[in-house]
């Protein structure tokens, strides 16, 4: 009788262990809304955007490749070299108005609603397959044209008293601005809009309100940059330059 009952015991200690082996092994990062927007005047060349949706600790984006490219890279203008972390139980996108890919290649196939392969991959090992969409012409404006108004609006980010690794709370100070929540292809209204969140060069999202947290991070120097955009994602200016607010920070 003691040996039976030790033997189930026994089992079912082990079937613990493997539900948790099981359970561990689960991909933390998803990859959703993978696109691939062809780059005007550059046959074969396209921009890659997509979100990574984090349900785990901090990950960092590693790069990406496809078999059926003959170039895949990562660019991140102003933000050269530095780490691309995808907070804890957040998200980071690559967008167009941040780091992304460039891609070269797909074929004569590889047409407006096709697909392409793609592995996206982190500094943890952890290699996600998934696969882009020949998306078309790009739909929004992020270009550095911007919009000017009178009186332009003022943006003043208020950092924590410590930035923790294990998340923080920021907060911001908005002048002749409102945040409003539209859909897209809602038309510019002057003095309205949202804010683009970038960590590092790597989108966040989008901001609607003056308060934000920013997920569990890793160790390592960061630069958060906040920006103003219209409605239709056009980056408000100033004298010329966009309205914005950057807070460095370092997690040890």
């Amino acid at each position: 009788m003691i040996r039976r009952i030790a033997a189930i015991v026994i089992l079912g200690a082990c079937a613990v262990g493997l539900y948790l082996g099981l359970s561990t092994a689960q991909p933390a990062i998803t990859i959703e809304n993978a696109k691939a927007v062809p780059v005007e005047g550059r046959d074969g060349m396209f921009m890659v955007t997509l979100d990574m949706v984090n349900q785990g600790s901090a990950s960092t984006f590693a790069g990406a490749s496809s078999p059926e490219a003959q170039m895949v890279m990562v660019m991140n203008p102003g933000h050269d070299g530095a780490a691309l972390v995808v907070p804890g139980g957040g998200k980071g996108s690559l967008a167009m108005d941040g780091a992304h890919l460039m891609l070269r290649g797909g074929g004569d196939g590889f047409s407006e609603g096709g697909f392409l392969p793609l592995t996206v991959t982190f500094e943890n090992g952890q290699e996600i397959a998934t696969r882009v969409i020949h998306s078309g012409a790009a739909t929004m404006d992020h270009g550095a044209d911007g919009v000017a108004v009178t009186p332009a609006p003022t943006l003043t980010l208020i950092p924590p008293n410590r930035a923790a690794a294990k998340g923080f709370e920021m907060r911001l100070s908005v002048e002749n601005f409102t945040f409003v929540r539209v859909t897209d292809g809602t038309p510019h209204v002057p003095g309205e809009g949202h804010a683009h969140i970038y960590l590092n060069g790597l989108k966040l999202g989008r901001l609607y309100d003056t308060r934000f947290d920013v997920g569990a991070l890793s160790p390592g120097s960061y630069d958060l940059r906040v920006a103003l955009n219209s409605h239709d994602h056009r980056p408000y200016l100033a004298d010329g330059v966009p309205v914005a607010a950057q807070f460095a920070f370092t997690i040890p």
